[in-house]
């Protein structure tokens, strides 16, 4: 029995220790403080991972769409320097043919004689090479305005513009264009020498028809008129087109 209450005291001091061990001595309010402080610290470790996690995702989501605005980006170059291409053809063929022939017809009044050795003449009477603007990059641009990252691009902003603009001016050109040719063709159709001239076989009746009638020169007068105004218009697109590739090139 004395030897059992020789050895309490010792009993009491390894109890002592494992609790102490084991963080069990401290006062209810002090456990119930540090147990807050370490969930304080994961939550605050679980916020950090969340935020970093958001913010590598966003990184990801900017990088595929500028990866995704530089290839349409690409594609809308394509289409304006092929349409600058036709554009170019387009403004050669009046500046060398058209433009003179109108002019030398509603100028200088040229015979029949002077109607046969310049053939050329010939091209006031008829149409012209009509064509369409590629849009293939503009409908993807389009398609992803939504998008925070393009719709806050000022390039996007001044592409789709330049089409918008561009489009409806060409467009009005073009439709003013047709009508006269058909209107000036819907007049000439029960003339016997059409077939002959629209073939190119035979030019002679039609010259001396051409001469010989003071409405033709009308006719002629405003279909030059809406002609000039459609190669305007297509410079006008080929200059801003050019300074939209520039640009193009600078971003990427």
């Amino acid at each position: 029995m004395i030897k059992l209450f020789r050895n309490l005291p010792r009993r009491q001091a390894g109890i002592r220790q494992n609790l102490l061990n084991e963080g069990k001595t401290s006062k209810p309010a002090s456990r119930t403080g540090r147990y807050f402080k370490y969930a304080i610290g994961e939550i605050f470790l679980v916020v950090i991972g969340i935020l970093i996690a958001l913010q590598i995702n966003n990184w990801n989501e900017n990088r595929k769409q500028n990866d995704n605005l530089s290839s349409i980006y690409h594609i809308i170059k394509e289409d304006l320097t092929i349409d600058i291409a036709e554009i170019d053809v387009f403004i050669e063929d009046f500046e060398t043919v058209r433009k003179p022939a109108f002019e030398a017809v509603l100028n200088t009044n040229p015979s029949k004689e002077e109607w046969l050795k310049h053939p050329e003449y010939g091209s006031v009477l008829e149409g012209f090479k009509d064509f369409a603007i590629n849009q293939r990059g503009l409908e993807l641009l389009k398609s992803q305005l939504n998008s925070t990252i393009i719709a806050k691009q000022n390039l996007a902003s001044k592409i789709n513009l330049f089409y918008n603009q561009h489009l409806v001016e060409i467009n009005v050109a073009s439709y003013e264009m047709v009508r006269e040719f058909e209107n000036n063709m819907s007049e000439r159709k029960q003339s016997p020498w059409l077939a002959n001239f629209m073939l190119h076989k035979d030019i002679k009746e039609a010259v001396e028809y051409i001469v010989d009638d003071p409405i033709e020169k009308n006719r002629i007068a405003l279909y030059y008129i809406v002609y000039r105004i459609y190669v305007k218009e297509l410079q006008k697109f080929k200059i801003n087109g050019e300074a939209i590739i520039k640009e193009i090139d600078a971003f990427n």
